[in-house]
């Protein structure tokens, strides 16, 4: 088991992904719209995401970066 991490300032935390592959938050939601990496066509053994797009509008997704930045906190310290 594992917890998983909060995104409470991740819009300071790039890059993103365990590999660091994408810069922007941007990208990210892009991908997971995109359906991950089965979706994009990457043969992934032990992906849990479903395959199928997201089918999210630029609109929406605009507004799901912007509610991820909501949750940065103006007083962290980033090194």
């Amino acid at each position: 088991m594992f917890k998983t991490p909060t995104i409470r300032n991740a819009a300071l935390t790039a890059p993103y992904m365990h590999n660091g592959v994408y810069a922007t938050l941007e990208e990210v939601i892009d991908f997971y719209n995109k359906g991950g990496g089965s979706g994009m066509g990457f043969n992934l053994e032990r992906q849990t995401l479903p395959f199928d797009n997201l089918n999210l509008t630029r609109s929406e997704q605009k507004a799901l970066v912007a509610f991820v930045k909501t949750l940065t906190d103006d007083n962290v310290e980033v090194y």
